[in-house]
Protein backbone atom coordinates (compact mmCIF):
# COMPACT_ATOMS: atom_id res chain seq x y z
CA UNK A 1 0.00 0.00 0.00
CA UNK A 2 0.81 3.84 -0.67
CA UNK A 3 2.30 5.64 1.83
CA UNK A 4 -0.10 8.13 4.11
CA UNK A 5 0.17 12.14 4.16
CA UNK A 6 0.37 13.41 7.63
CA UNK A 7 -0.79 16.72 6.88
CA UNK A 8 0.67 18.21 10.25
CA UNK A 9 4.81 17.45 9.08
CA UNK A 10 4.21 16.76 5.44
CA UNK A 11 5.69 13.42 5.78
CA UNK A 12 4.85 10.45 3.86
CA UNK A 13 4.04 7.74 6.31
CA UNK A 14 4.05 3.46 6.03
CA UNK A 15 0.58 2.24 6.59
CA UNK A 16 2.22 -0.16 9.67
CA UNK A 17 3.99 3.05 10.75
CA UNK A 18 1.34 5.16 11.31
CA UNK A 19 0.27 4.80 15.07
CA UNK A 20 3.87 5.53 15.33
CA UNK A 21 4.03 8.47 13.70
CA UNK A 22 0.94 10.00 15.73
CA UNK A 23 2.56 9.72 18.79
CA UNK A 24 5.29 12.75 17.71
CA UNK A 25 2.03 14.71 17.75
CA UNK A 26 1.01 14.36 20.96
CA UNK A 27 -0.95 17.34 21.24
CA UNK A 28 -3.37 16.04 18.17
CA UNK A 29 -3.85 12.16 18.99
CA UNK A 30 -7.61 12.47 18.84
CA UNK A 31 -7.71 14.29 15.34
CA UNK A 32 -7.32 12.87 11.69
CA UNK A 33 -4.01 14.20 10.52
CA UNK A 34 -3.30 11.84 7.76
CA UNK A 35 -4.38 11.37 4.39
CA UNK A 36 -4.65 8.18 3.10
CA UNK A 37 -3.66 6.80 -0.19
CA UNK A 38 -5.81 5.12 -2.55
CA UNK A 39 -7.49 2.02 -2.47
CA UNK A 40 -10.30 0.03 -3.51
CA UNK A 41 -13.31 0.82 -1.53
CA UNK A 42 -16.11 -1.29 -2.25
CA UNK A 43 -19.77 -0.27 -3.66
CA UNK A 44 -22.41 0.10 -0.72
CA UNK A 45 -25.44 -2.15 -0.34
CA UNK A 46 -27.22 1.10 0.21
CA UNK A 47 -28.07 4.42 -1.96
CA UNK A 48 -29.82 7.69 -1.11
CA UNK A 49 -31.52 9.73 -3.91
CA UNK A 50 -30.41 13.15 -5.00
CA UNK A 51 -33.22 15.74 -5.56
CA UNK A 52 -33.63 18.71 -8.12
CA UNK A 53 -35.40 21.49 -7.13
CA UNK A 54 -36.32 24.26 -9.01
CA UNK A 55 -38.13 26.15 -6.49
CA UNK A 56 -34.92 26.17 -4.29
CA UNK A 57 -32.61 27.30 -7.42
CA UNK A 58 -35.33 30.42 -8.34
CA UNK A 59 -35.47 31.17 -4.33
CA UNK A 60 -31.80 31.45 -3.66
CA UNK A 61 -31.03 33.13 -7.09
CA UNK A 62 -28.89 30.10 -8.62
CA UNK A 63 -29.02 28.05 -11.71
CA UNK A 64 -29.70 24.90 -10.13
CA UNK A 65 -30.35 23.24 -6.84
CA UNK A 66 -29.29 19.46 -5.82
CA UNK A 67 -30.52 18.23 -2.23
CA UNK A 68 -29.02 15.18 -1.74
CA UNK A 69 -31.14 13.24 0.87
CA UNK A 70 -28.80 11.39 3.64
CA UNK A 71 -31.16 11.02 5.86
CA UNK A 72 -32.36 8.04 3.26
CA UNK A 73 -29.41 6.08 4.70
CA UNK A 74 -29.81 3.19 6.85
CA UNK A 75 -29.83 4.86 10.26
CA UNK A 76 -31.03 8.12 9.11
CA UNK A 77 -27.49 10.13 8.85
CA UNK A 78 -24.50 10.30 6.63
CA UNK A 79 -22.50 8.73 9.39
CA UNK A 80 -23.24 5.48 7.82
CA UNK A 81 -20.16 5.72 5.52
CA UNK A 82 -17.64 5.66 8.04
CA UNK A 83 -19.09 3.57 10.48
CA UNK A 84 -19.89 0.80 7.65
CA UNK A 85 -16.37 0.88 6.85
CA UNK A 86 -15.21 0.37 10.67
CA UNK A 87 -17.32 -2.68 11.06
CA UNK A 88 -15.74 -3.81 8.09
CA UNK A 89 -12.34 -3.56 8.88
CA UNK A 90 -12.98 -4.25 12.49
CA UNK A 91 -14.08 -7.68 11.23
CA UNK A 92 -11.66 -8.16 8.94
CA UNK A 93 -9.13 -7.78 12.12
CA UNK A 94 -10.96 -9.77 14.18
CA UNK A 95 -12.41 -7.97 16.42
CA UNK A 96 -16.06 -7.76 17.73
CA UNK A 97 -16.73 -4.81 20.02
CA UNK A 98 -16.35 -0.88 18.43
CA UNK A 99 -15.89 2.11 20.10
CA UNK A 100 -17.04 6.17 19.32
CA UNK A 101 -17.41 9.27 21.41
CA UNK A 102 -20.60 10.31 20.20
CA UNK A 103 -23.28 12.66 20.69
CA UNK A 104 -25.81 11.73 18.10
CA UNK A 105 -26.25 10.34 14.72
CA UNK A 106 -22.65 8.85 14.75
CA UNK A 107 -23.21 6.88 18.23
CA UNK A 108 -26.73 5.79 16.66
CA UNK A 109 -25.52 4.63 13.77
CA UNK A 110 -22.70 2.35 14.79
CA UNK A 111 -25.56 1.08 17.49
CA UNK A 112 -27.56 0.25 14.28
CA UNK A 113 -25.35 -1.33 12.29
CA UNK A 114 -23.70 -3.57 15.26
CA UNK A 115 -26.92 -5.49 15.65
CA UNK A 116 -26.79 -6.65 12.36
CA UNK A 117 -23.49 -8.19 12.69
CA UNK A 118 -23.75 -9.36 16.33
CA UNK A 119 -20.80 -7.33 17.76
CA UNK A 120 -21.05 -4.89 20.59
CA UNK A 121 -20.80 -1.58 21.01
CA UNK A 122 -19.21 1.54 23.87
CA UNK A 123 -20.39 4.85 23.64
CA UNK A 124 -19.02 7.91 25.24
CA UNK A 125 -20.81 10.77 25.28
CA UNK A 126 -21.95 13.95 27.72
CA UNK A 127 -24.44 13.09 30.05
CA UNK A 128 -26.41 15.64 28.55
CA UNK A 129 -26.57 14.69 25.29
CA UNK A 130 -30.61 13.74 24.80
CA UNK A 131 -29.73 10.54 22.67
CA UNK A 132 -28.66 8.45 25.73
CA UNK A 133 -31.86 6.88 26.29
CA UNK A 134 -32.19 5.88 22.69
CA UNK A 135 -28.39 4.44 22.02
CA UNK A 136 -28.70 2.55 25.79
CA UNK A 137 -31.62 0.44 24.52
CA UNK A 138 -29.90 -0.79 21.89
CA UNK A 139 -29.14 -4.78 22.94
CA UNK A 140 -25.23 -5.21 23.22
CA UNK A 141 -24.36 -1.43 23.84
CA UNK A 142 -23.16 0.17 26.78
CA UNK A 143 -23.19 4.74 27.13
CA UNK A 144 -20.65 5.79 29.38
CA UNK A 145 -21.77 9.50 30.57
CA UNK A 146 -19.91 12.01 31.41
CA UNK A 147 -21.57 14.30 33.97
CA UNK A 148 -21.22 18.41 33.64
CA UNK A 149 -19.07 18.22 29.78
CA UNK A 150 -19.33 19.05 26.84
CA UNK A 151 -18.68 16.69 23.47
CA UNK A 152 -13.95 18.12 23.58
CA UNK A 153 -14.52 17.21 27.44
CA UNK A 154 -15.13 13.82 26.80
CA UNK A 155 -13.41 13.21 23.84
CA UNK A 156 -10.13 14.36 25.38
CA UNK A 157 -10.52 12.07 28.54
CA UNK A 158 -11.09 8.66 26.35
CA UNK A 159 -8.21 9.69 23.59
CA UNK A 160 -5.93 10.13 26.31
CA UNK A 161 -7.34 6.84 28.35
CA UNK A 162 -5.82 4.73 24.88
CA UNK A 163 -9.37 2.82 25.39
CA UNK A 164 -9.23 0.58 22.13
CA UNK A 165 -5.88 -0.37 22.94
CA UNK A 166 -6.32 -1.55 26.15
CA UNK A 167 -9.75 -3.49 25.33
CA UNK A 168 -9.14 -4.58 21.86
CA UNK A 169 -11.78 -2.56 21.03
CA UNK A 170 -11.96 -1.29 16.71
CA UNK A 171 -11.98 2.69 16.76
CA UNK A 172 -14.56 4.22 14.99
CA UNK A 173 -13.54 7.61 15.52
CA UNK A 174 -12.55 10.32 12.98
CA UNK A 175 -8.66 10.17 14.23
CA UNK A 176 -9.11 6.24 12.76
CA UNK A 177 -7.98 7.60 8.99
CA UNK A 178 -8.59 4.32 7.76
CA UNK A 179 -12.35 5.10 8.09
CA UNK A 180 -12.20 8.73 5.99
CA UNK A 181 -12.33 6.74 2.57
CA UNK A 182 -15.90 5.12 3.69
CA UNK A 183 -16.85 8.88 2.25
CA UNK A 184 -15.23 8.27 -1.36
CA UNK A 185 -18.05 7.01 -2.72
CA UNK A 186 -20.09 9.87 -2.49
CA UNK A 187 -17.75 11.86 -5.27
CA UNK A 188 -19.39 9.14 -8.06
CA UNK A 189 -22.79 9.86 -7.34
CA UNK A 190 -21.99 13.81 -7.17
CA UNK A 191 -20.01 13.10 -10.58
CA UNK A 192 -22.47 11.45 -12.38
CA UNK A 193 -25.30 14.15 -12.16
CA UNK A 194 -25.25 16.43 -15.24
CA UNK A 195 -25.31 19.36 -14.98
CA UNK A 196 -22.70 18.54 -12.40
CA UNK A 197 -22.48 20.67 -9.25
CA UNK A 198 -20.18 23.49 -8.99
CA UNK A 199 -20.36 23.65 -5.16
CA UNK A 200 -21.67 21.32 -2.75
CA UNK A 201 -22.62 22.50 0.97
CA UNK A 202 -22.58 20.58 4.35
CA UNK A 203 -22.20 21.07 8.51
CA UNK A 204 -18.80 21.23 9.28
CA UNK A 205 -20.05 18.69 11.83
CA UNK A 206 -19.53 16.48 9.35
CA UNK A 207 -15.89 17.29 8.63
CA UNK A 208 -15.03 13.61 7.63
CA UNK A 209 -17.71 13.78 4.49
CA UNK A 210 -16.47 17.08 2.86
CA UNK A 211 -12.79 15.64 3.11
CA UNK A 212 -14.27 11.83 2.15
CA UNK A 213 -15.84 13.56 -1.49
CA UNK A 214 -12.29 15.72 -2.04
CA UNK A 215 -10.50 12.61 -1.07
CA UNK A 216 -12.82 10.30 -3.84
CA UNK A 217 -12.47 12.80 -6.23
CA UNK A 218 -8.52 12.96 -6.25
CA UNK A 219 -8.46 9.45 -6.80
CA UNK A 220 -11.15 9.69 -9.56
CA UNK A 221 -8.64 11.89 -10.82
CA UNK A 222 -11.54 14.65 -10.90
CA UNK A 223 -9.82 16.89 -8.71
CA UNK A 224 -11.39 20.48 -8.56
CA UNK A 225 -14.67 19.12 -10.16
CA UNK A 226 -16.42 21.27 -7.49
CA UNK A 227 -15.66 23.26 -4.53
CA UNK A 228 -16.33 22.06 -1.07
CA UNK A 229 -18.09 24.90 1.09
CA UNK A 230 -17.99 23.77 5.16
CA UNK A 231 -21.24 25.44 6.60
CA UNK A 232 -21.05 25.82 10.88
CA UNK A 233 -22.99 28.37 13.84
CA UNK A 234 -22.04 31.05 15.01
CA UNK A 235 -19.35 31.52 17.84
CA UNK A 236 -19.05 27.64 17.16
CA UNK A 237 -16.95 27.20 13.82
CA UNK A 238 -13.14 26.97 14.16
CA UNK A 239 -12.83 25.52 11.56
CA UNK A 240 -13.65 28.71 9.57
CA UNK A 241 -10.57 30.29 11.49
CA UNK A 242 -8.17 27.40 10.70
CA UNK A 243 -8.76 27.90 6.71
CA UNK A 244 -9.10 31.74 7.07
CA UNK A 245 -5.60 31.57 8.74
CA UNK A 246 -3.79 28.96 6.21
CA UNK A 247 -3.45 26.09 9.35
CA UNK A 248 -4.57 22.77 9.83
CA UNK A 249 -5.73 23.39 13.07
CA UNK A 250 -7.92 25.99 15.44
CA UNK A 251 -9.42 25.20 18.95
CA UNK A 252 -11.62 27.35 20.89
CA UNK A 253 -10.58 28.02 24.37
CA UNK A 254 -14.67 28.65 25.03
CA UNK A 255 -17.65 29.72 22.27
CA UNK A 256 -17.18 32.69 21.16
CA UNK A 257 -20.71 33.78 22.09
CA UNK A 258 -23.27 32.91 24.21
CA UNK A 259 -23.56 29.07 24.43
CA UNK A 260 -27.70 29.26 24.22
CA UNK A 261 -27.34 31.32 21.22
CA UNK A 262 -26.01 28.36 19.77
CA UNK A 263 -29.03 25.89 17.98
CA UNK A 264 -29.28 22.79 20.42
CA UNK A 265 -29.44 20.74 17.97
CA UNK A 266 -26.23 18.65 18.76
CA UNK A 267 -23.74 18.39 16.02
CA UNK A 268 -23.89 22.04 15.57
CA UNK A 269 -21.92 23.44 18.75
CA UNK A 270 -17.93 22.33 18.73
CA UNK A 271 -15.20 24.29 20.64
CA UNK A 272 -12.88 21.44 18.43
CA UNK A 273 -13.31 19.96 14.85
CA UNK A 274 -11.25 16.26 15.16
CA UNK A 275 -11.27 15.84 11.26
CA UNK A 276 -10.00 19.88 11.20
CA UNK A 277 -6.83 19.02 9.83
CA UNK A 278 -8.46 16.57 7.08
CA UNK A 279 -11.12 19.35 6.34
CA UNK A 280 -9.05 22.19 6.11
CA UNK A 281 -6.69 20.33 3.16
CA UNK A 282 -9.84 19.21 0.82
CA UNK A 283 -11.38 22.80 1.10
CA UNK A 284 -7.45 23.71 -0.28
CA UNK A 285 -7.73 20.62 -2.83
CA UNK A 286 -11.41 21.82 -3.82
CA UNK A 287 -10.90 25.85 -3.62
CA UNK A 288 -13.56 26.04 -1.77
CA UNK A 289 -14.35 28.24 1.24
CA UNK A 290 -16.22 28.40 4.30
CA UNK A 291 -19.75 30.01 5.28
CA UNK A 292 -20.07 30.63 9.16
CA UNK A 293 -22.28 32.84 11.15
CA UNK A 294 -25.43 31.01 11.43
CA UNK A 295 -27.63 31.58 13.84
CA UNK A 296 -30.72 29.35 14.98
CA UNK A 297 -32.99 31.97 13.29
CA UNK A 298 -31.09 31.58 9.98
CA UNK A 299 -32.44 27.72 10.88
CA UNK A 300 -35.47 28.50 11.58
CA UNK A 301 -35.51 30.74 7.80
CA UNK A 302 -34.40 27.55 5.94
CA UNK A 303 -37.11 25.72 7.45
CA UNK A 304 -39.80 28.09 6.76
CA UNK A 305 -37.56 27.80 2.69
CA UNK A 306 -38.03 24.55 2.99
CA UNK A 307 -41.72 24.63 4.05
CA UNK A 308 -42.37 26.26 0.63
CA UNK A 309 -41.04 23.39 -1.82
CA UNK A 310 -43.91 21.05 -1.99
CA UNK A 311 -42.27 18.71 -4.05
CA UNK A 312 -39.72 18.11 -1.65
CA UNK A 313 -42.01 17.66 1.54
CA UNK A 314 -44.40 15.30 -0.35
CA UNK A 315 -40.99 13.40 -1.04
CA UNK A 316 -40.60 13.60 3.13
CA UNK A 317 -36.92 15.55 2.67
CA UNK A 318 -37.06 16.96 5.55
CA UNK A 319 -33.86 17.46 7.77
CA UNK A 320 -33.13 17.86 11.12
CA UNK A 321 -31.91 21.00 12.07
CA UNK A 322 -27.78 20.21 12.11
CA UNK A 323 -28.51 19.06 8.40
CA UNK A 324 -30.26 21.57 7.36
CA UNK A 325 -27.29 23.98 7.84
CA UNK A 326 -26.60 23.84 3.92
CA UNK A 327 -29.85 25.87 3.15
CA UNK A 328 -29.10 28.14 5.82
CA UNK A 329 -26.13 29.14 4.74
CA UNK A 330 -27.13 29.21 1.08
CA UNK A 331 -29.99 31.59 1.58
CA UNK A 332 -28.58 33.72 4.24
CA UNK A 333 -24.95 34.14 2.25
CA UNK A 334 -26.91 33.77 -1.19
CA UNK A 335 -25.06 36.74 -2.48
CA UNK A 336 -21.47 34.64 -2.27
CA UNK A 337 -23.39 32.72 -5.61
CA UNK A 338 -24.58 33.60 -8.82
CA UNK A 339 -26.96 32.55 -11.40
CA UNK A 340 -24.52 30.56 -13.09
CA UNK A 341 -24.04 28.37 -10.31
CA UNK A 342 -25.04 24.67 -9.20
CA UNK A 343 -25.38 23.75 -5.36
CA UNK A 344 -25.97 20.51 -3.79
CA UNK A 345 -27.19 21.05 -0.75
CA UNK A 346 -26.26 17.85 1.49
CA UNK A 347 -28.68 17.37 4.02
CA UNK A 348 -27.06 15.20 6.08
CA UNK A 349 -29.27 13.66 9.02
CA UNK A 350 -33.62 12.93 8.77
CA UNK A 351 -35.84 15.38 10.70
CA UNK A 352 -37.65 12.28 12.28
CA UNK A 353 -34.63 11.48 14.22
CA UNK A 354 -35.37 15.28 15.76
CA UNK A 355 -38.87 16.02 15.79
CA UNK A 356 -38.45 18.07 18.93
CA UNK A 357 -35.79 20.37 17.44
CA UNK A 358 -38.28 21.28 14.53
CA UNK A 359 -40.93 22.05 16.51
CA UNK A 360 -38.70 24.22 18.58
CA UNK A 361 -37.46 26.18 15.28
CA UNK A 362 -40.86 26.39 13.70
CA UNK A 363 -43.72 25.50 15.05
CA UNK A 364 -45.89 27.32 12.76
CA UNK A 365 -45.12 24.76 10.26
CA UNK A 366 -43.92 21.54 12.23
CA UNK A 367 -47.26 19.91 12.33
CA UNK A 368 -46.37 19.75 8.22
CA UNK A 369 -42.78 18.98 8.08
CA UNK A 370 -43.09 16.58 11.15
CA UNK A 371 -45.69 14.25 9.47
CA UNK A 372 -44.06 14.32 6.14
CA UNK A 373 -40.68 12.96 8.31
CA UNK A 374 -42.44 11.12 9.67
CA UNK A 375 -44.12 9.28 6.55
CA UNK A 376 -40.98 8.87 5.08
CA UNK A 377 -39.04 7.03 7.96
CA UNK A 378 -41.99 6.01 10.49
CA UNK A 379 -38.61 3.65 11.66
CA UNK A 380 -37.02 6.74 13.06
CA UNK A 381 -39.61 8.38 14.57
CA UNK A 382 -40.76 8.45 18.53
CA UNK A 383 -37.53 6.33 19.51
CA UNK A 384 -37.14 7.83 23.14
CA UNK A 385 -37.07 5.28 25.78
CA UNK A 386 -36.24 4.87 29.01
CA UNK A 387 -32.74 3.32 30.17
CA UNK A 388 -31.94 0.92 32.44
CA UNK A 389 -29.06 1.63 34.63
CA UNK A 390 -26.83 -1.60 33.93
CA UNK A 391 -26.70 0.06 30.56
CA UNK A 392 -25.40 3.16 31.44
CA UNK A 393 -22.42 4.19 33.30
CA UNK A 394 -22.22 8.08 35.11
CA UNK A 395 -18.44 9.30 35.17
CA UNK A 396 -17.15 12.42 35.98
CA UNK A 397 -15.03 15.33 34.50
CA UNK A 398 -12.34 14.71 37.18
CA UNK A 399 -11.67 10.82 36.28
CA UNK A 400 -8.63 9.98 34.84
CA UNK A 401 -7.27 8.62 31.94
CA UNK A 402 -5.88 5.53 33.81
CA UNK A 403 -9.09 4.89 36.10
CA UNK A 404 -11.61 5.59 32.61
CA UNK A 405 -9.42 3.01 30.91
CA UNK A 406 -9.76 0.27 33.89
CA UNK A 407 -13.17 0.99 34.50
CA UNK A 408 -13.78 0.31 30.66
CA UNK A 409 -11.45 -2.71 30.73
CA UNK A 410 -13.79 -4.41 33.78
CA UNK A 411 -17.26 -3.63 31.95
CA UNK A 412 -15.98 -3.73 28.55
CA UNK A 413 -13.79 -6.97 28.81
CA UNK A 414 -10.64 -7.26 26.75
CA UNK A 415 -11.61 -9.29 22.91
Amino acid sequence: MEAYHCLLCRKRIPDDCVAEHKLTHPDMLGYGIMWPPQEEVLPRASSVPTYESAFLADALGVGLVYVRDEGANPSGSMKDYSVERAIALGLESGRNGFSVISSGNHAFSLCFHVQGCGARAVVFAPASSSKISLLASFPNVLVVAMEGAIFEDVYNLVTSAQVDRLTGMYNANVNNERLLAGFSVIAGDILSLSPRPTHVLSGVGNGSYLAGIVLGLQWCGADGSFRIVPIGMRGAFPTEVACGTGIPCHKYQEFSVPEDTIDAAEGSIATESYSMPQLTHAVQLSGGFTLGDLTNEDLRAAYLLLARDADLVEKGVVPEPTGIMSLAAANKWRHRFTKDDALLLSFTGHGAKDLHGIQRLVPEVSDMLTRAACRRRPDLAGQAVAHTNENVIIITKTMSPDALGALILKHAGRE
